[in-house]
């Protein structure tokens, strides 16, 4: 990986294989993201018929494909998972997608990708420890924000295996983790519910009721607490996702 990205070549033949193993069959395609040099495709290659790889650095895109012997089955495409067409990336989906993720990139990309339950169905990637516990955080874990709420209604996210440092060129000065998203139908309101997460962990801190204070003034935010059944006393890293759903079907007027 580049490092003015954050990112370190995967040099461990066998964390590569298990990132590979831990991918359902079907379908038989998966995209690559950041392939670097090739660790994590060749033993994509081996399992499925059709591996579509995305690149941000010309040169390493360029010698990919004469780098693994030109392979039947292996698309390469140049450009920036960031803000690339998802729906050209993706097209003839639904689609696998697998990655060691640029440390500086990782959190944006998992954010497009999770909520295309259209195009996506698994996705296997490599990030760093400290994002990965942020991203799989349950109500009143110290991680838990806005992240791990997003993540929570798009999929069903588990932290696989840790990775040490050592497995990558050069070395980075973290832990990695690989985690497992398996994406879902989020639930109804959750745009809603996204917005006043993003009011309420602007202000972690405060409890419940005094983070929401600005947005209809204290009085009417405690019966709003109260018609949701949500003790205006708590925190917001301490709601489940339900708590959130109920909030802002509850919501005055105006505010969701």
């Amino acid at each position: 990986m580049r490092q003015r990205l954050g990112q370190h070549f995967l040099r461990d033949p066998r964390i590569a294989g298990e990132i590979v193993a831990a991918l359902p069959p079907d379908p038989g395609r998966v995209i690559e993201i950041g392939p670097g040099q090739g660790a994590l495709t060749r033993p994509l290659l081996d399992r499925y018929a059709t591996v579509r790889v995305i690149e941000l650095d010309r040169r390493l895109a360029s010698g990919l494909a004469g780098r693994l012997s030109r392979p039947a089955g292996l698309e390469v495409i140049q450009g920036d998972a960031v803000d690339f067409d998802l729906d050209r990336l993706a097209s003839q989906g639904p689609w696998l997608v697998a990655g060691n993720l640029p440390y500086s990139v990782a959190t944006p990309i998992v954010r497009r990708l999770m909520v295309r339950l259209d195009l996506f169905k698994t996705l296997v990637v490599m990030v760093q420890l400290e994002v990965a516990e942020r991203m799989v955080a349950r109500a009143e874990a110290p991680a838990r924000g806005l992240l791990s709420l997003e993540v929570e209604a798009h999929s069903r996210a588990e932290v696989l295996f840790e990775v040490p440092p050592d497995a990558f060129a050069p070395v980075p000065e973290v832990t990695s983790a690989v985690l497992r998203f398996t994406l879902i139908e989020p639930p109804e309101g959750i745009e809603r519910v996204l917005r006043l997460a993003s009011a309420a962990f602007s202000m972690r801190r405060k409890t419940m009721a005094n983070g929401l204070a600005p947005l209809a003034g204290r009085e009417v935010v405690q019966g709003w607490m109260s018609t949701a059944d949500v003790d205006p006393g708590r925190r917001p890293q301490d709601l489940q996702l339900a708590d959130w759903l109920r909030l802002a079907a509850a919501a005055p007027v105006g505010l969701s």
